[in-house]
């Protein structure tokens, strides 16, 4: 018990310290890693694992050293965000893999970057013949970047001279059964407005809706909490 007892504190502890530390290393999904970031990463995961894994270490030192590599991640990235010269040391640079639909083989090797992975990333882009391609660009973080052929891209309203009215972001005025004051009040909408739209929709009462946004056309999408349709199904 008590060897449990020290490894739920030791977790604890972990944690307070991890978490702010990986809050303040900024915002950034596992495929954006550059390569100081991942290393810094995989660094902070050993030293947390090895301190939850042998209780005879001391734990001031691997804390000391979470906010250490915290902090050199910190100090490294606001630098190459100054500096170019350091940026380019720091981080990969972009490749073009594909140029007018020719490969470009002599990039795919300097970037140990397969032709397998170059056609399953195009696939993954909806692109299923490199003829279509313009430009492709193998980024830093190792993502995709294509540019189709004008020919091959879908028309656009501007390009068959069809005008468009403004469309911006949703706002919410009802979350999970609540109102939301927040987005209600920024639209400049009262609470009457918003009864009565529902009552229109057919809802008696706020606490029916699970989610409700107003778009910037004037149109007020509603999700329900009762789904009128059992879910879907997804095999694999």
């Amino acid at each position: 018990m008590q060897m449990i007892l020290r490894v739920l504190m030791r977790i604890m502890a972990v944690v307070a310290v991890f978490l702010p530390v990986s809050l303040l290393m900024g915002k950034k999904h596992v495929g954006e890693l550059s390569v100081l970031d991942l290393m810094i990463a995989l660094t902070l995961g050993s030293v947390a694992g090895a301190d939850l894994g042998d209780l005879s270490v001391s734990q001031g030192p691997t804390l000391t050293a979470i906010v250490g590599l915290g902090l050199v991640q910190i100090i490294l990235t606001s630098a190459y965000i100054r500096s170019r010269v350091l940026n380019r040391v720091l981080t990969l640079s972009p490749a073009v893999v594909v140029q007018n639909g020719i490969v470009i083989n002599e990039n795919l090797a300097t970037n140990r970057y397969t032709v397998e992975d170059l056609l399953s990333h195009l696939r993954e882009k909806d692109v299923f013949d490199l003829a279509e391609v313009e430009v492709a660009i193998l980024e830093p973080n190792g993502m995709l970047s294509v540019l189709k052929k004008s020919q091959f891209q879908p028309a656009t309203p501007k390009d068959m001279g069809i005008p468009t009215g403004y469309r911006g972001l949703a706002t919410a005025v009802i979350l999970e059964g609540k109102v939301h004051y927040e987005g209600l009040n920024a639209l400049h909408l009262t609470d009457d407005w918003l009864q009565a739209e529902l009552s229109k929709a057919g809802y008696a009462s706020v606490n029916e809706v699970f989610l409700a946004m107003l778009n910037t056309a004037g149109e007020l999408y509603i999700s329900p909490y009762a789904n009128p349709l059992p879910p879907q199904e997804v095999y694999h």
